[in-house]
């Protein structure tokens, strides 16, 4: 496996430091999955397809305030 380099905020950046190295593995496999289904897709299909995401993410009851939530803990 190679590795990338990816700019973060600084709040995210600290959280990913401080995270466990299990976290670390399966965070690293769902970015893997995501960013090939991204890149495998046309440049005009990526925000179509971001946007259905966010769609089935809110059906589900993920909303803005959970993931500002999410961001933001310690």
């Amino acid at each position: 496996m190679d590795r990338i380099v990816i700019e973060v905020g600084d709040n995210l950046a600290r959280r990913w430091r401080n995270a466990t190295p299990e976290v670390k593995q399966a965070v690293s496999q769902e970015v893997d999955q995501f960013l090939n289904t991204i890149l495998e897709k046309n440049a005009e299909d990526v925000w179509p397809f971001l946007e259905e995401l966010r769609a089935k993410a809110e059906q589900k009851g993920f909303s803005d305030e959970i993931l500002e939530q999410i961001l933001n803990e310690k």
